[in-house]
């Protein structure tokens, strides 16, 4: 059987935001392995540029500390896995932070089938939950200073709606008003109209969210997940 490998930065937060959309898209599906990097994309562009022909399948294997452990991770083989998607945090203030880097990394990871696909939370997975109303959402921001991971986890505990707290409690409607929301803001910074297309180019996020090579600040609040589901289902993610 084919496999479906899904990458993330941390442990928790993610797992358990990927596996309530799980639930809510996924239901009856099997193929997909949940694998953690348990390091930051600046570590994976570390590791990638030092080697062009290095494969991130072999290269997560390698690096995860539990994939001995895993054996659906330790046998699996590269010919056996069709799709590869990759979610990490933006990480303004990580020392290795740059635009170069961070636009490299997503011109190399755009196709789910040859090297991965990826996708970034700006500023990091907690923007899932940073979120009221869309309206309100489309304007959120955050300033650079408050991107550390203790500050802003707090900021968005505080400012979001608590339904989005708890990924157990994320039913398929709640996942559709998201990704509405993180679309329409998708396509605000783009193109400047908060239409529902598809972006499918991840990097163009990217780029509208730099000047210059530098990031904005205030940064435009933005969530992976909900971009991936657009991504993946397209337009149909609002009818399943």
């Amino acid at each position: 059987m084919e496999r479906t490998v899904f990458v993330f930065e941390g442990e928790k937060a993610e797992r358990n935001y990927f596996k309530s959309l799980e639930r809510a898209f996924f239901p009856d599906e099997e193929g997909r392995l949940l694998v953690t990097f348990q390091n930051d994309l600046y570590e994976l562009y570390s590791q990638i540029s030092a080697d062009e022909d290095l494969d991130v399948f072999e290269l997560i294997k390698e690096l995860n500390p539990i994939a001995g452990k895993d054996e659906d991770l330790k046998n699996l083989r590269r010919d056996q896995v069709g799709q590869i998607y990759l979610f990490f945090d933006l990480e303004p203030n990580d020392q290795n932070f740059s635009g170069r880097i961070l636009l490299d990394m997503l011109r190399r990871f755009n196709n789910e089938t040859e090297h991965g696909k990826l996708f970034i939370s700006y500023p990091m997975i907690e923007a899932i939950r940073d979120i009221n109303d869309i309206d309100e959402y489309l304007e959120r921001v955050i300033h650079l200073s408050d991107c550390r991971g203790a500050v802003y986890k707090k900021l968005s505990a505080q400012r979001g709606n608590h339904i989005y707290q708890d990924a157990k409690k994320i039913d398929i409607q709640g996942w559709r008003f998201l990704i509405e929301a993180n679309l329409r803001k998708a396509n605000l910074l783009i193109s400047g109209n908060n239409n529902l297309n598809i972006v499918n180019n991840q990097s163009s996020i990217a780029e509208a969210q730099l000047n210059n090579g530098s990031l904005r600040d205030p940064l435009s609040v933005l969530s992976a997940f909900p971009i991936f589901l657009a991504d993946y289902f397209g337009l149909d993610v609002f009818k399943k």
